[in-house]
């Protein structure tokens, strides 16, 4: 196998991977003392939540049908939605935390924030699911390989603690362990059966 296409799963899986990295950083509880470092790891997440949707389109190039492009535009919902949770409740929010604590008030307005980004959040995570699940019929349809329903199988059921947990410690962390996981099977699955063993 030429070695580019050994690097392909690893580079699918790589967004995935790289946040569940960045959220072992993430403060459990948003407070006055832990709203810098809130704010500095969404700030460090916010171009990497939408490379989880480029990783869907990756594993769709070449594809095409009414299934794949239903996935890659659930990947790209994906990214706005949670590209939009990711604004209001990991930066904002932490925002307003500092400046309400400057102002020596007792205690932050930011239930609404979370509360408007939670929604978009939810939103963004069952089309996460949706286009992994999409993309695992593509690919078995094309390759009959059973290693594509495992892949697809294993992304959305990581997706139900990301929606719990986001990219919190250690449930959120392993969520996205898990999708990473999903996402380089379903890379092996996209090859021949000759190439994959």
């Amino acid at each position: 196998m030429p070695r580019s296409r050994a690097v392909l799963p690893l580079l699918v899986a790589l967004p995935a991977l790289l946040i569940a990295a960045l959220g072992l950083a993430h403060p459990v509880i948003l407070t006055p003392e832990s709203a810098e470092r809130w704010r500095l790891a969404h700030l460090a997440l916010l171009p990497v939540f939408p490379l989880v949707a480029v990783s869907v389109w990756a594993l769709l190039r070449g594809e095409s049908g009414p299934a794949a492009w239903a996935a890659r535009g659930l990947a790209f919902a994906y990214a706005v939605l949670y590209g939009a949770l990711d604004s209001i409740a990991g930066i904002g929010a932490p925002n307003q935390v500092i400046r309400t604590s400057e102002r020596g008030d007792p205690r932050a307005p930011i239930e609404d924030l979370f509360e408007i980004g939670d929604q978009l959040g939810r939103l963004g995570v069952y089309a996460l699911a949706a286009a992994a699940a999409l993309t695992a019929v593509v690919l078995f349809l094309r390759t009959r390989s059973p290693i594509a329903v495992v892949g697809g199988a294993i992304v959305v059921v990581a997706c139900y603690p990301f929606l719990r947990y986001h990219v919190f410690p250690l449930r959120g962390v392993l969520a996205m362990v898990a999708i990473g996981v999903g996402f380089a099977l379903l890379e092996l699955a996209r090859r021949p059966t000759a190439e994959r063993g």
